[in-house]
């Protein structure tokens, strides 16, 4: 499968490595497709990855994901054209992180007045566009579960479309996500980006970003 991916950080770098690894073939959209250390980690993945535009690495994907920071996000889709986005799955990994930081207590701040980053770039994106929430509850370390041992936790997701997330939840799967969570439509990305502010507050108490969260069955 080809995979855009709208973001060259950390996230869009581990995303982008882990599907290259799956057998998949990845763009990599950023701002500045030249920088030299951007070209030297798509020579590192080899064939399957490609640094690119937004524009061109929307339009290059069957799958598109969106992992830049939110203060950036309107933008960078706007410079991928919206139009490449029409009939596709959106996995959405954004949080609505306001910029400052933690507080004294670790805790992120989400931009006032905003629903959800979900709901928005739904909103954003044309009508057939399918915006999946996923991912956005866990950090870059340990996106990809099969490298972990230990217990296997849950990933929520949410979306419109039932097969957008079927789509969503075979990646997660390949990636090492057992348990699935479908939380219901894109307005429950309300309910599911908050878990990031718990997750970054444990990391910056303890120093250790490798847990995650869990449903227990019984």
């Amino acid at each position: 499968m080809k995979i855009g991916i709208l973001g060259s950080g950390a996230v869009g770098l581990t995303l982008g490595a882990g599907f290259v690894g799956m057998g998949h073939h990845v763009v990599i959209g950023t701002r500045n497709p030249a920088k030299e250390s951007l070209q030297q980690w798509a020579k590192r993945q080899g064939p399957g990855a490609t640094i690119g535009t937004f524009r061109e690495a929307a339009a290059s994907g069957d799958l598109v994901v969106i992992c830049v920071s939110w203060t950036g996000a309107k933008s960078a889709i706007e410079q991928a054209g919206i139009w490449n986005f029409k009939g596709k799955t959106v996995v959405d990994v954004t949080n609505p992180l306001d910029g400052k930081g933690p507080d004294e207590e670790g805790r992120l701040s989400f931009v006032n007045g905003l629903s959800s980053a979900g709901e928005q770039i739904q909103a954003w994106l044309p009508p057939d566009a399918n915006v999946v929430k996923a991912l956005s509850c866990v950090g870059h370390e340990i996106m990809f579960q099969h490298r972990q041992d230990g217990e296997k936790p849950t990933m929520f997701i949410c979306g419109n479309d039932p097969e957008a997330k079927k789509q969503v939840t075979e990646v997660l799967h390949q990636m090492g996500w057992e348990d699935v969570a479908d939380m219901g439509r894109i307005i429950m990305s309300r309910n599911i980006e908050p878990l990031c502010i718990l997750w970054s507050a444990i990391g910056y108490r303890t120093g250790k970003w490798d847990h995650a969260f869990k449903i227990v069955k019984k």
